[in-house]
């Protein structure tokens, strides 16, 4: 399968939107932001619960706008950030809950932030 094709925009901007949350977690908990190896490990966490891959460029690109994003969400929005919203972001501590209002504006954040346009499909129960 096509690389691009098997990584689409919407994986993209969920990858993201996870590491930025990962980012915004650890910066609460730690006054650090993560360390490269961390960030690498979060990557690959989330490219193997979700069956997708991605090649190298696209992971280090990921990664550091995660950072960039992160520290721009930490500035602009204390409702995202404060301990509480922070703590009910993830669900077993690995997936987003996107039913979250935090993670609602950290995916809003990144949709902005990335090239392409992504089309939503409501999923009928």
């Amino acid at each position: 399968m096509n690389r691009l094709l098997e990584f689409d925009l919407q994986a993209r901007t969920e990858l993201l939107a996870y590491l930025v949350a990962s980012q915004l977690v650890v910066r609460q908990k730690t006054g650090q932001w993560l360390r490269p190896e961390q960030l690498v490990e979060s990557t690959w966490l989330w490219l193997r619960l979700n069956r997708r891959r991605a090649d190298w460029l696209q992971r280090v690109t990921l990664a550091c706008r995660a950072q960039r994003l992160a520290e721009q969400i930490e500035r602009t929005s204390r409702e995202t950030c404060d301990a509480r919203s922070l703590a009910r972001m993830f669900f077993g501590g690995v997936r987003l809950d996107l039913r979250s209002p935090a993670v609602i504006e950290i995916f809003v954040t990144c949709v902005a932030n990335l090239p392409g346009e992504i089309v939503f499909h409501r999923q009928d129960d």
